[in-house]
């Protein structure tokens, strides 16, 4: 039965199993490889949007002590 199999995957795609074997093997590991590099870049543009929120935050952070140090000298 696996011979029968393996003659028509052959005659179906011109290929033995292992060649499919190896060919599909081949494909998932480009696959596994694009994906990673879609998850790498998508999580270094999400750092980058992390650090820019932060940064504006510190400013804030930093106009708001200013504020409060001023108001606390209009009261002495």
């Amino acid at each position: 039965m696996p011979n029968d199999f393996e003659q028509l995957l052959k005659d179906l795609f011109g290929e033995p199993l292992n060649r499919l074997t190896q060919f599909s093997s081949e494909q998932t590991q480009r696959m596994q490889t694009r994906l990673q590099e879609f998850a790498r870049e998508a999580v270094k543009e999400e750092l980058t949007k992390i650090h820019t929120e932060l940064n504006d935050l510190r400013e804030r952070v930093a106009a708001l002590e200013k504020e409060r140090v001023d108001n606390a000298a209009d009261l002495v």
